[in-house]
């Protein structure tokens, strides 16, 4: 199993870099083959794509997560979490039940499954994710 003394540090780096946006942060926890997946769209983006994505969501729109649990595996964990959200043209979101399976290569995240119900979070889907 995965120590928490090494999950830790690694997954709220992760989050601090994705709420921010942190660009040069997620470079850095990011494998270069890394791809994240999502099952509302059984569709996958590369690192590149993945950045860009996150950029352009995360800039606008204020994520924060609560509840968070995270269970170790021997190659990453499971986080369960309740995202919470404002963005624009009154996007809201309010306790959206998530969970993310995170797989590491060393001390970088190289894959990402994020399971989530779509019909519960406001304009996200998967129009908004290709447009970098």
């Amino acid at each position: 199993m995965l120590a928490p003394d090494v999950m830790d540090p690694i997954a709220d780096a992760f989050e601090r870099a994705l709420t921010t946006p942190d660009a040069e942060a997620l470079d850095a926890l990011l494998a270069p083959d890394f791809h994240i997946w999502y099952n509302f769209t059984n569709a996958s983006l590369d690192k590149r794509e993945a950045i860009a994505f996150f950029q352009s969501y995360f800039g606008p729109v204020r994520v924060r997560f609560s509840d968070r649990r995270r269970i170790p595996m021997a190659n990453g964990w499971v986080q369960q979490h309740r995202v919470h959200a404002q963005g624009p043209a009154g996007l809201a979101i309010e306790g959206l039940p998530a969970c993310i399976v995170f797989t590491l290569r060393g001390d970088r995240i190289v894959r990402i499954e994020e399971y989530l119900d779509s019909s519960r979070s406001g304009d996200f889907d998967a129009s908004t994710m290709r447009q970098a």
